[in-house]
């Protein structure tokens, strides 16, 4: 099926891209265009603009600051899985990029565009909720800064305003994640995920942690009580399987023609042990 008739409007800067996206109504920003142009082919969007940003200088890159990881918008999700800056600085973020769709999703999928995506089963909305990361967002009133907590409204819906967009993703370093996910066939979507980040002292007890599940009825649900259970122990498996049922507990699963609401409220609580045991370990060095 052929996407409606639209406008295209590229865009070599990001004055450019905010210009059109507030000055022509109905516009929607193209950067890889692995989620927008399925979207348009089967006319669930129907925009009158597409904006191209894809070209846009200075949002590709992938550079450290200090104890942060700062990734541009416009970086793949390939990139991303393949970088040894991304794996030392955000184990969670290097791994959840390797299980993202297939191959040519990857080569092509932006980090930016996937966030803005707010897909209830995209992988790395939980990967940020889990690092507590945060975004860079430009619009026509300049530049601001949205915590992974406030960036998800709903299904496919963010707080961004219109005009907005995604430059820069934020990441803390420092910290051991894990991702685990089920999924039914290589480029299918997952049928659950649950991304762990842990920080840890020298003893091996938790300072901190980070739990978010992917495939529930809203966007990277986080898993406070979970994530409260484990700090301040030394993820013990009794922890770890109070840690699992408690974050299980936490998400809402609906039941469709991958599973029951109840079948997928089991996978998240192996999942989530799972993810758990990887994180510790790879903190101790196993």
């Amino acid at each position: 099926m052929r996407p409606p008739d639209f406008a295209f409007r590229p865009s070599e800067t990001l004055e450019d891209a905010i210009e059109f996206l507030n000055s022509e109504a109905g516009s929607v920003a193209l950067a890889g265009g692995q989620s927008l142009i399925p979207m348009m082919r089967f006319r669930l969007v129907r925009p009158s603009v597409v904006v191209d940003i894809g070209k846009i200088d200075g949002l590709d890159s992938i550079e450290s600051c200090g104890d942060t990881l700062h990734i541009g918008a416009l970086v793949t999700t390939s990139r991303v899985s393949q970088s040894d800056l991304v794996r030392s600085f955000s184990p969670l973020w290097a791994e959840t990029a390797t299980v993202i769709a297939d191959p040519l999703v990857r080569n092509l999928g932006t980090v930016g565009g996937n966030l803005a995506h707010a897909d209830p089963l995209n992988d790395l909305p939980a990967a940020l909720v889990a690092a507590r990361g945060r975004v860079v967002v430009e619009g026509a009133n300049g530049k601001r800064v949205i915590e992974s907590d406030d960036l998800f409204v709903g299904p496919f819906e963010t707080s961004l305003g219109r005009g907005e967009l995604i430059t820069e993703v934020r990441l803390p370093g420092g910290a051991a994640g894990s991702y685990e996910k089920m999924k039914r066939a290589a480029a299918d979507y997952g049928v659950a995920g649950v991304a762990v980040q842990l920080t840890m002292d020298g003893a091996g007890r938790v300072t901190g942690a980070g739990i978010a599940v992917t495939g529930g009825e809203q966007v990277a649900t986080r898993a406070a009580e979970a994530e409260a259970l484990l700090v301040g122990s030394d993820t013990d498996p009794s922890t770890i399987a109070h840690v699992a049922s408690a974050t299980a507990a936490t998400v809402r699963m609906p039941g469709d023609d991958r599973g029951s609401s109840r079948y997928k409220s089991g996978l998240v609580r192996v999942l989530a042990r799972r993810a758990v045991q990887r994180a510790a370990g790879r903190r101790a060095g196993g």
